[in-house]
């Protein structure tokens, strides 16, 4: 559930998403050592909702971090060098 949750992450930060194909793939992992409320559904929203935040933000992490790249196929300018860093 949360992968799939975080999948609206994802949709926040990139556009298009989802489309046939890109691979978009979330992995995610549970250690365990919180127990989750018995018969209470909506014990986890929190950490649901987090993940799509977390996913999000790291997309827009990565992104300005990025640098421009130069390769047989030419070169790949960074969001930072077309947009300049002052863009958020």
């Amino acid at each position: 559930k949360l992968a799939g949750t975080a999948h609206d992450g994802l949709a926040r930060a990139v556009r298009p998403v989802h489309m046939l194909t890109d691979g978009d793939t979330v992995f995610t992992l549970a250690t365990g050592q919180v127990p989750v409320e018995p018969g209470n559904p909506v014990a986890v929203n929190e950490i649901l909702a987090a993940g799509a935040d977390v996913l999000a933000r790291a997309i827009v992490k990565a992104v300005r971090a990025a640098r421009s790249v130069e390769g047989p196929g030419g070169t790949f300018l960074s969001y930072t060098e077309l947009y300049g860093a002052r863009m958020r």
